[in-house]
């Protein structure tokens, strides 16, 4: 470990390959459904290829996000801005929120 707290080979590594893993993992998985979808119903097939796009985006931004935040760390600056940790909290809480009152609606309803 040199230059302080931070270990550049730590927690953003592990993270990025991680990120890199899924967005792997979602490709194959498209594409057996793409595979499957050829001769069992188009749709499956179409979802695939949904897939295997909305993965390989996964796999560029999670080196782009990597980059910048090996960077900022590089730099000293904090790994997350606070505007984000903000958003992520309301966002997080909202969402709990809607789904409680969604269960509660439908728990009254039927």
């Amino acid at each position: 470990m040199s230059g302080g707290l931070f270990d550049p080979m730590t927690p953003p590594e592990r993270t990025s390959m991680a990120w890199e893993r899924t967005a792997f993992s979602g490709m194959v998985v498209g594409l057996l459904m793409t595979r499957v979808g050829a001769t069992v119903h188009l749709a499956l097939g179409v979802v695939g290829i949904v897939q295997v796009c909305a993965s390989a985006a996964l796999l560029v931004w999670t080196g782009r996000r990597y980059r910048t935040l090996h960077g900022r760390l590089r730099a000293g600056e904090p790994a997350t801005h606070p505007s984000a940790v903000a958003a992520v909290g309301i966002g997080t809480t909202v969402a709990t929120a809607l789904a409680t009152g969604l269960a509660v609606v439908s728990a009254a309803v039927g």
